[in-house]
């Protein structure tokens, strides 16, 4: 496969992914009783003061694999992860500081790892994210 399109193809499930995050962490989609406690809250908890219908959240899409190649080759690798920070914080940039802390980061990290990369460089692409997002 085309390295092209296999970074393309990445790019497409970080974005329907960080979409549905996004999606699920509006109050209208939440199925959590406390916004501020979301790390806390169970997910399935339901609240006898609930609004009538509720939005199922979203499952997560599969994580695309990287090659081996692009995973062994440090030129490649360091290419893919300047690629990837350069399109997080460019998706980021508008999100609230606790919103990005809270609930994006931590679902970029699952997705990163889930990809393929190594714990090791998903800390250094988010450092290199948290580093260039505004202040």
């Amino acid at each position: 496969m085309n390295r092209s399109k296999l970074i393309a193809r990445l790019f497409v499930v970080l974005q329907l992914s960080t979409f549905c995050a996004c999606a699920a962490a509006r109050p209208e989609g939440r199925c959590d009783p406390a916004p501020a406690l979301i790390a806390l809250a169970p997910a399935s908890a339901v609240l006898p003061t609930a609004p009538a219908f509720r939005v199922a959240p979203a499952p997560a899409p599969a994580t695309a694999k990287l090659p081996d190649q692009v995973l062994r080759d440090p030129a490649e690798r360091f290419a893919l992860t300047e690629q990837l920070r350069t399109q997080i914080v460019a998706r980021t940039r508008r999100v609230p500081e606790a919103r990005y802390w809270n609930e994006l980061r931590p679902v970029l990290r699952r997705q990163i790892e889930g990809a393929g990369l190594s714990r090791p460089d998903v800390d250094f692409l988010l450092w290199e994210v948290d580093q260039s997002r505004p202040h």
